[in-house]
């Protein structure tokens, strides 16, 4: 479908940004980082869900449901509101892989 298409045209855009191949004088669009502490992982500057309560819990939901597209905003706004919580690193990273975005699963299990 078209949606899967620009997920996965939005997921190598990503990957390139994380290898480097795209200056790091650029931005990837729609991504930024939110410290050193979390270089590496590009999280997703319009993110609907950034001031969610209970985002983590929602993100658990959207996970069963296989809603991975979902599952990765809610868990990366969960991170965003707590940048500690390992067990939201973890399952970000999960997720990440099961949306062939290896990259990002690893910097975000390496959390």
């Amino acid at each position: 479908s078209d949606t899967e298409f620009w997920d996965k045209m939005q997921a190598e855009w990503e990957e390139m940004a994380r290898r480097n191949w795209i200056s790091e004088s650029q931005e990837a669009p729609g991504q930024v980082t939110i410290s050193t502490i979390e270089k590496g992982y590009y999280f997703h500057t319009e993110n609907p869900f950034k001031d969610w309560p209970g985002a983590f819990e929602e993100g658990l939901k959207k996970m069963k449901e296989g809603d991975l597209p979902v599952t990765i905003l809610y868990l990366e706004a969960a991170i965003l509101q707590e940048p500690n919580d390992a067990e939201a690193w973890q399952f970000l990273g999960i997720t990440q892989a099961e949306n062939e975005n290896e990259q990002a699963a690893i910097v975000a299990l390496q959390r």
